[in-house]
């Protein structure tokens, strides 16, 4: 094999192994959480009455800003 052709050799393996790296990252990448929904699961789990009012109003409190095609915005 002549120099040349190693050198191509080369470059298409190690591209070749960066594509398959960033392929498996994004494949196996967990999606952010939802923090509307988060803050609304927490207010319904709170166990003591007070608790559960103070998450309630926070949840409330954050609800404008969380997106409308989210399933935290039905719940209004």
């Amino acid at each position: 094999m002549t120099k040349r052709g190693k050198l191509l050799s080369g470059v298409v393996t190690t591209f070749t192994v960066v594509l398959l790296v960033y392929v498996l990252s994004q494949s196996t990448q967990t999606p952010a959480p939802d923090r509307c929904e988060q803050a609304l699961s927490a207010a319904v789990l709170a166990s003591t009455d007070a608790d559960q009012n103070t998450l309630v109003d926070n949840a409330l409190l954050q609800q404008p800003s969380c997106d409308e095609s989210s399933e935290a915005a039905v719940l209004r």
